[in-house]
C-alpha cells in the first residue's frame, strides 16, 4: 500500500472521530476499567504468608484456670446415717481436738454386729492355727483305730459272702438233681402224652373231614343255596379254621423235652380239639333243625344226622382222652413241682444272701479306703492350699469386722480437725435424717486450717494435673505479686459447672499469707504440668494434617514452599515440640492469607 493511501485513510478516520467524539470518549472511559478488572481476575496474585522461626529452648506446658480463694475453717458436720440421737457431748463455744467425739446415735444392734464379727474372726484365726500346727498324735491314733474297725468289718463281710456262695451252689445242685429225677420219672408219661396228642388230633381231623363230606350231599347243598342260613356259614368258618389248626399241629408238632413241655402241648391240643368239637356240634345242630322237603326226606335227614352224630362222639371222646392225659401228667408231676418250687425258693434266698454280702463287701471296701485316706491325710499334715484357704477366711472375717466397725463408727460424730464448736443443732432423743437430708448441719465447727485455692479444670486438662505439681497465682487484689502454689487435692468425680462437667482441684500456698487473703478473692492460676529443656518448638498452628493424616509443616525456603513431615512431642497452649523434621532457625508458615 502506498503512503498516500495510508494518509488518506487516516484523515478519513480522524474526520469520523471528530464527528462522533462524544460516543468515542464514552467507549474509551468504559473499556479501560473493564480491561483492567479482567486482567486482575485472570492473573495469579502473589500469596502472603504469616511465618515464624523454629526456635530452640525451654518449653513449658501449663493448665490455666480462674482461681478462687476458699477456706476450710468453717465445717458443717452431719451423721452419715439416720437414727435417734443417744447423746450430745459438746456445747456451743467448746474447744475440741481432732477425732474427739461430739455426738452419738443409738447403736445397740450395730454394737452386737461388731461383737459377732469379732467372734467369727476369732474362730477363723483358731481354724488357721489348727491347720498350721498340724494333726495331733491322738487324732492319728483314733484314725488308725477306725481303719482297723473298718478292715474287720470287711473281713466279716467277705466270710459271709463265701458262706452264701457255698449255700447257693448246694441249692443249685439239689435243684438240678431234682429236675433230673422228675425228667426221668415222667419220661414215660411225656412219651404217652405225645402219642395221645398225635392220635387224637388225627381223629379230630378225620371227623372234621367227614362233616365236610356230609355237607357235600346234593339235596343238602340245594337247601343251603336256597336259604343261605347264617348258622351254616358260622359252622363252616369254625370247621375250616379248626381243621387248619389241627393240620398245623400234626404237621409241625411242638418240641417236647420235659413234662412241662408235655403239659403245654396237651393244653394246646385240647384247645384245638375243643374248637373242632364245637364245629361238629354246630353241624349236628344245623342238620337237626332242618325240615324235610323235596328230595331232602326225613330218611335222608336222619341218615346225615346219624353220620355227624358219630363224628361228634369221636371228637368228644378225643377231647376227653386229651384232658385225661393232662390230668394224669399233672398228678404225677405235682409232687415234683412242690419239691422243685421249694428248692427254687432256696436258690433265690441263697442268691439274695450272696448279693447282700457282695454289697456289704463293696460298702466296707469303700469305708476302708476312706478311713485309709483320712489316716494318710492326718499323717501328711495340712496342705498349703488349705492353709491359704483358712487364711482367706480370716481375711474375710476381718473385712466383715471392719465393715461392722465402720457401720458402728458412723453412729459417732467426731471432730475432723481442731477447732471451736459454733453451733449445735442436735437434742438427745430426737431423730436425725443423716447426710442425705437437706436439713441444716448437726454441728458446725470453726477450724484452724489455712486458706486454699480452688479451680475447676476441663476434662481435656485434668489428665495433665498431678499431685504436688507447682503453680503460679496472680490475684486481682495483688497484680504485682506472684504466689507459689502446689496441687493438694484432685476430685475423682466431675462437678457440673454452668452445665459443663469439670473437675475441682485444690491447691495450697507455699508460704503463710493468711494476713493478705480474704475468702472469695479471684485471680489467674497457671499450673506447670510439664517442661522440656533444649528442645525445638514452633507455633502449634504451623502443624497441619495432609491427606494421609500425617503431621506436616510448610517450610519457606528461598521463596518456595516445601511440605515436610514432622514428629511432634509435648504441646502447650501456643507452641508444640518438634522431635524430627525441622532444624533451628528454619522459617515455617503459620498462616497463608
Amino acid at each position: 500500500m502506498k503512503l498516500t493511501d495510508v494518509l488518506t485513510k487516516a484523515k478519513a478516520i480522524l474526520m469520523i472521530l471528530r464527528r462522533r467524539w462524544k460516543r468515542t470518549l464514552a467507549v474509551v472511559v468504559i473499556a479501560i476499567p473493564v480491561l483492567a478488572l479482567a486482567n486482575f481476575l485472570v492473573s495469579d496474585p502473589e500469596p502472603e504468608y504469616l511465618t515464624d522461626t523454629v526456635e530452640k529452648g525451654t518449653l513449658t506446658q501449663t493448665v490455666e484456670a480462674v482461681a478462687t480463694v476458699i477456706s476450710e475453717k468453717d465445717l458443717e458436720l452431719k451423721f452419715p446415717v439416720s437414727g435417734i440421737v443417744d447423746d450430745v457431748l459438746v456445747s456451743e463455744g467448746d474447744t475440741v481436738i481432732s477425732l474427739q467425739e461430739l455426738a452419738k446415735l443409738r447403736s445397740g444392734s450395730l454394737q452386737a454386729a461388731v461383737t459377732a464379727a469379732q467372734a467369727r474372726l476369732t474362730t477363723a484365726y483358731a481354724e488357721l492355727r489348727l491347720l498350721q500346727e498340724g494333726t495331733r498324735p491322738e487324732d492319728i491314733a483314733i484314725a488308725e483305730a477306725e481303719l482297723r474297725n473298718k478292715q474287720s468289718s470287711l473281713v466279716l463281710a467277705q466270710a459271709k459272702f463265701d458262706t452264701s456262695v457255698a449255700s447257693l451252689q448246694t441249692a443249685q445242685s439239689k435243684l438240678t438233681v431234682l429236675k433230673q429225677e422228675a425228667q426221668i420219672a415222667l419220661a414215660g408219661e411225656v412219651a404217652t402224652a405225645e402219642s395221645t396228642i398225635l392220635k387224637e388230633l388225627t381223629t379230630a381231623r378225620a371227623s372234621l373231614s367227614s362233616v365236610e363230606d356230609v355237607f357235600e350231599d346234593l339235596t343238602l347243598q340245594n337247601i343251603i343255596v336256597q336259604e343261605q342260613p347264617a348258622t351254616y356259614f358260622q359252622m363252616e368258618t369254625l370247621r375250616r379254621s379248626s381243621e387248619d389248626k389241627v393240620s398245623a399241629l400234626i404237621n409241625n408238632p411242638r418240641s417236647v423235652r420235659d413234662y412241662n413241655d408235655g403239659l403245654s402241648a396237651l393244653q394246646e391240643a385240647r384247645t384245638v380239639i375243643a374248637d373242632a368239637s364245637t364245629a361238629v356240634q354246630l353241624a349236628f345242630n344245623f342238620i337237626s333243625g332242618l325240615e324235610p322237603q323235596g328230595l331232602f326226606s326225613y330218611t335222608k335227614k336222619e341218615t346225615l344226622r346219624t353220620s355227624i352224630s358219630t363224628e361228634k362222639t369221636d371228637v368228644s371222646t378225643s377231647l376227653d382222652l386229651i384232658v385225661t392225659a393232662m390230668q394224669s401228667l399233672q398228678d404225677k408231676s405235682a409232687s415234683f413241682d412242690t419239691k422243685i418250687a421249694a428248692e427254687e425258693a432256696n436258690v433265690v434266698s441263697a442268691e439274695g444272701s450272696r448279693d447282700q454280702a457282695l454289697k456289704d463287701i463293696n460298702t466296707f471296701q469303700t469305708a476302708v479306703e476312706i478311713a485309709q485316706a483320712q489316716l494318710e491325710l492326718k499323717k501328711a499334715g495340712s496342705r498349703k492350699a488349705d492353709i491359704d484357704a483358712a487364711y482367706g477366711r480370716v481375711q474375710s472375717a476381718k473385712a466383715d469386722l471392719e465393715k461392722a466397725q465402720a457401720d458402728f463408727d458412723d453412729t459417732i460424730l467426731r471432730a475432723p480437725i481442731d477447732g471451736t464448736i459454733t453451733k449445735v443443732n442436735l437434742k438427745k432423743g430426737e431423730f436425725t435424717p443423716g447426710q442425705f437430708s437437706e436439713t441444716v448441719a448437726a454441728i458446725t465447727i470453726l477450724g484452724v486450717s489455712p486458706y486454699r485455692i480452688e479451680i475447676f479444670a476441663s476434662e481435656i486438662d485434668i489428665p495433665k494435673v498431678k499431685h504436688a505439681q507447682v503453680g503460679e497465682l496472680i490475684l486481682d487484689a495483688y497484680p504485682n505479686r506472684v504466689f507459689t502454689m502446689s496441687v493438694a487435692e484432685i476430685d475423682p468425680a466431675a462437678t457440673i459447672v454452668d452445665g459443663v462437667p469439670k473437675y475441682r482441684i485444690k491447691l495450697d500456698f507455699a508460704e503463710s499469707v493468711d494476713d493478705l487473703l480474704k475468702i472469695g478473692m479471684t485471680g489467674d492460676l497457671d499450673i506447670i504440668t510439664d517442661a522440656r529443656e533444649d528442645v525445638l518448638f514452633i507455633p502449634g498452628r504451623a502443624v497441619i494434617k495432609n491427606e494421609n493424616d500425617e503431621d506436616i509443616v510448610r517450610v519457606l525456603k528461598n521463596g518456595k514452599v516445601e511440605e515436610r513431615q514432622v514428629s511432634v512431642g509435648m504441646e502447650t497452649v501456643t507452641d508444640v515440640e518438634i522431635l524430627t523434621g525441622l532444624q533451628e532457625g528454619e522459617t515455617v508458615i503459620v498462616l497463608q492469607k
